[in-house]
């Protein structure tokens, strides 16, 4: 900032220390905990299964699932690539799948925070953000900073895009037109074209700057391009070839077939993301961001403007595109919890700035305790909640039946008692057998067996009631253990009717 503009000294507070005062507030929400929770059903298991099968069977090209190659999640696989690594020198489990993605939630702000700082000389704008982007329910979330899904990583990928193209703009050093595209890359190898949805806003953003023309004149500039085209075109044409067929499963699960028609039933209303904010992701801080966007742009400090409109133009092109898809999942927001945060931090970097200056206080001793009071009465209600949810994470009861069978199985791999030889789980099951396979190599003889093929002697598991139904329906039993909508079943007969 200028000097005219109340700053907290540096005298006073050392330059390390809101360096610490980051990596204490965020180890918490971050890391805490994180292999409590059993794995989720869809995406995170799905991952785990393919990180699983690739330390096993060492393809690194393609992703497989239940020993085929996945034509379902079709994303490319540099996520995988990390979480097998994670796999192989943490062993397979829930820590090592979901640590990639909080080592990736942590470098976003700690980017965020060393960006605020030598860019726009705010350290304290950029500890506000990151407060603000901890304490946030749709960044810490079980789909994001905390899961084993591709989205934290894609938001780093696209966040640091985005600030390396910001720093070209206003510095003109065409090394960061080079990290631009080097980032966008590893976005796309993360979670194919989601990664250039802030392309459009920036764009703008450049016109806007008059820097659009300066863009095309850079050498740097096709130097990127022509990086961007041999890395990600190398791994779909590799891909192509290995596994035919693949390129038409990307076209109809990630471009045309997700964006104009809702795929799976998730079709939501236009403003779905907006609610979303509004009353669970974003509650604490949504009433923050309008002001923020007045503040910035009206504020006489260049440089906050010029990162103010940065942020307006991407959050809002983002939005709109999104919210203009067929197919609307609540994790889909994910990139704008950064750019939300930095809009947000703004007026309460200006209240903190003002309870330091002299025109807010005469005493000395005021404006040492005002800042203090007012960051820690802003942050304590948000910071105690989501620390209430990360430190002692819990299911929501309407997850509770969901889950019964993986909390066993979850507790089973840590030498709790396994008193079953069969799973009977008719639906999706990529969450149970993760265990089931762990187990198998543990020794333990627990295997996936169809409802209407077990045998007297077997203890079978089963949650789901029209299984249960089935198992009651055609066999003689013992329940030898219940809890929540588990059952474990002692078959001691079949039906006579049974086939």
């Amino acid at each position: 900032m200028t000097d005219q503009t109340p700053t907290l000294p540096a005298a006073q507070y050392p330059r390390w220390l809101v360096p610490v005062l980051f990596v204490l507030t965020a180890i918490w929400p971050l890391f805490m905990h994180l292999d409590t929770l059993p794995l989720r059903v869809w995406d995170e298991a799905r991952q785990a299964i393919s990180a699983l099968e690739m330390l096993r069977d060492g393809d690194w090209l393609v992703a497989h699932f239940y020993g085929q190659p996945d034509m379902w999640s079709t994303k490319p696989p540099l996520l995988i690539w990390i979480q097998t690594t994670f796999f192989a020198i943490l062993g397979p489990g829930e820590l090592a799948l979901r640590l990639p993605s909080a080592i990736a939630a942590f470098l976003t702000g700690w980017f965020l925070l060393r960006f605020t700082t030598k860019q726009l000389n705010s350290p304290w704008l950029g500890l506000i953000a990151c407060l603000m982007l901890y304490t946030s329910d749709g960044f810490i979330h079980m789909h994001v900073a905390r899961s084993g899904d591709y989205d934290a990583l894609l938001v780093l990928f696209m966040s640091t895009s985005a600030w390396a193209l910001f720093r070209w703009s206003v510095d003109g050093r065409p090394r960061d037109l080079l990290w631009f595209f080097v980032l966008i890359t590893f976005g796309v190898l993360t979670k194919s074209v989601q990664a250039l949805l802030f392309v459009p806003g920036l764009g703008i953003f450049l016109l806007l700057q008059k820097r659009a023309l300066a863009f095309f004149m850079e050498r740097k500039t096709y130097i990127g391009m022509g990086i961007f085209l041999l890395v990600v075109g190398a791994f779909y044409l590799l891909r192509e070839s290995a596994n035919p067929g693949y390129l038409k499963a990307v076209w109809e699960n990630e471009l045309g077939g997700r964006y104009g028609t809702s795929i799976e039933g998730h079709e939501e209303p236009w403003n779905f993301y907006i609610r979303m904010l509004i009353d669970h992701h974003f509650t604490w801080w949504w009433m923050l961001v309008p002001i923020g966007m007045v503040v910035g742009l009206a504020h006489r400090e260049e440089r906050l403007r010029q990162w103010t409109l940065l942020l307006v133009c991407i959050g809002s092109t983002y939005l709109y595109v999104i919210s203009s898809a067929g197919t609307k999942l609540e994790w889909y927001s994910a990139p704008l919890f950064p750019v939300l945060c930095g809009l947000a931090a703004i007026p309460v970097h200006v209240l903190l700035q003002w309870t330091f200056s002299e025109q807010w206080s005469a005493s000395f001793v005021a404006r040492r305790v005002l800042p203090w009071l007012l960051l820690f009465f802003v942050f304590l209600q948000p910071y105690t909640a989501i620390i209430g949810r990360t430190y002692f994470p819990k299911e929501y009861p309407w997850d509770e039946d969901v889950f019964a069978a993986s909390y066993y199985l979850h507790n089973a791999l840590r030498g709790g008692p396994l008193e079953v030889d069969a799973l009977c789980h008719d639906s999706y099951n990529a969450h149970l057998m993760f265990y089931v396979k762990l187990l198998n190599e543990q020794g333990k003889d627990i295997k996936s067996v169809s409802k209407l093929d077990l045998k007297p002697g077997m203890r079978a598991m089963a949650i789901e009631p029209f299984v249960k139904e089935s198992i009651e329906h055609h066999y003689d039993y013992k329940i030898l253990y219940e809890n929540h909508s588990l059952r474990i079943y002692e078959i001691t007969g079949i039906h006579e009717a049974t086939p």
